[in-house]
This record gives C-alpha cells, sequence and structure tokens, in this order.
C-alpha cells in the first residue's frame, strides 16, 4: 500500500435559515473513510468555534447549525479540516 493523496471537497453547499440561526449542509466528492471521519470530528472537537450549536459528520455529509456571521467561517474550517483528515490516506489494493 502507498500512502495516495485523495482530496476530498465539499462539492455542494446549502445553508437554510432555521430561527435566527443558519443550517449548513454539504455533501462530500466522496464518501469518508472511517478513519477520516474520526480525524475530522477529533479535529472539529478539539478546537470548537464559539456560537456553534451543533455539528454532525457522516460519510457523505456535514451540517452544523451556526449564527448567519459564521457561515462562511465554518465553510472555510471544513476545507481545511477536511484537507488535514484526508492527507497520506493509504489506499488498499
Amino acid at each position: 500500500m502507498k500512502p495516495q493523496k485523495t482530496s476530498v471537497k465539499v462539492d455542494s453547499r446549502s445553508v437554510f435559515e432555521v430561527d435566527k440561526s443558519r443550517l449548513g449542509i454539504g455533501v462530500f466528492s466522496r464518501p469518508l473513510l472511517d478513519s477520516e471521519a474520526r480525524k475530522f470530528r477529533q479535529a472539529w472537537e478539539k478546537d470548537p468555534m464559539p456560537g456553534f450549536q451543533r455539528f454532525e459528520i457522516d460519510c457523505k455529509r456535514i451540517s452544523f447549525v451556526a449564527p448567519p456571521e459564521n457561515v462562511p467561517v465554518a465553510w472555510n474550517a471544513i476545507d481545511r479540516l477536511l484537507a488535514a483528515a484526508t492527507e497520506n490516506v493509504k489506499k488498499a489494493s
């Protein structure tokens, strides 16, 4: 097995108004491996962003609830954490 950089990005992003907050839902370009999802979740929980009320991730999507002004910050953080969680992924042959 060779380490292979397999980039994952958020292919589609949707934002919905929920009371005075926003629900953001992003769909990944490919399913996350279990190890990638764990790394992402650990990184997110290690450095929680203020004002975020809820966050969920599974192998196909991510969702969060945040104040409207934090939505762009959230997408930037998700992109950064995805890049870190998926670097040097080992692909089984």
